[in-house]
């Protein structure tokens, strides 16, 4: 069965004033239900691709499509339906007085009925382990709790797309690797959902179902985790490093211990040498 295409970006050129490209006839596509990570080292034009994805910048030249749509001023309002972003700053993206307030901004603007809205604030708060929280005022949250509730009032629109733009770049360890399963589980549960993450976490990338590396405005990689990081020397090359967990089954390898490509965790390779 063929994939349904739901984002076709086609022959994309962007640059600032001093004319210099930041991305040069990029082309890809995104099918229904993928989880897809963009990384490149600073100035790649990761970021830059996030905002002409999201509309906040105009490409110069070149197409990008959402579900068969051209992306432009005239569509853009139908599409911003179809598509929730996550930004990179927590707090200047919490827009209620308290949690609960902030997961409702957006059902309020679709108008949906209170008690409805009550219910469904309740359901997605609960989904990113915030439900306990509905009542708190955003200086009372760690910026990992943020990002959760940022998430929660996406979800809660029932959106085809998220866009994470750099979402666990200011966050601590611990609130990476929360925003990271948190993903993996959003997945789980809605497998047609599509999900975009520009984002400098390579143990993020190794997780996804496919990576597409950014270099000097170009497209470098685009391919399957396992095949994007296989060369460690080559990606060092582009400033980039490989996943933890992939140096330790290298590691294992040399010694003639081959961990399944399936395996992608520490906790993982931990349990597949237990057997």
């Amino acid at each position: 069965m063929e994939k349904e295409k739901i984002i076709e970006v086609k022959d994309l050129i962007f640059y600032y004033e001093d004319k210099k490209k930041v991305l040069d006839n990029v082309s890809f596509e995104i099918y229904k239900g993928e989880y897809v990570t963009l990384i490149g080292h600073n100035g790649s034009g990761k970021s830059t691709l996030a905002k002409l994805l999201s509309y906040i910048l105009e490409p110069i030249d070149g197409k990008i499509y959402i579900e068969g749509e051209e992306l432009n001023e005239n569509s853009i309002k139908n599409i911003r339906s179809k598509i929730g972003i996550v930004f990179q700053n927590p707090d200047n993206q919490f827009i209620g007085s308290t949690v609960e307030d902030d997961i409702a901004f957006g059902l309020e603007n679709r108008n949906v009925k209170q008690q409805e809205m009550r219910k469904i604030v309740k359901e997605f708060a609960t989904k990113v382990g915030m439900d306990k929280f509905l009542n708190k005022e955003p200086e009372e949250l760690s910026g990992g709790q943020k990002q959760r509730v940022a998430i929660a009032g996406i979800l809660a629109l029932n959106l085809k797309i998220i866009i994470f733009d750099e979402a666990t770049s200011m966050l601590d360890p611990e609130g990476v690797e929360e925003i990271r399963n948190l993903i993996l589980t959003m997945k789980k549960e809605n497998p047609e959902l599509t999900v975009i993450s520009i984002t400098h976490d390579i143990e993020e990338a190794y997780l996804s179902d496919r990576v597409i590396i950014l270099n000097e405005g170009k497209i470098y990689k685009n391919d399957v985790p396992n095949e994007v990081f296989k060369d460690e020397e080559e990606m060092r090359k582009i400033e980039l490093d490989i996943p933890f967990v992939l140096k330790i089954k290298n590691e294992l390898s040399k010694r003639n211990i081959i961990v399944p490509s399936e395996i992608k965790t520490i906790e993982g390779v931990a349990k597949f040498l237990c057997q």
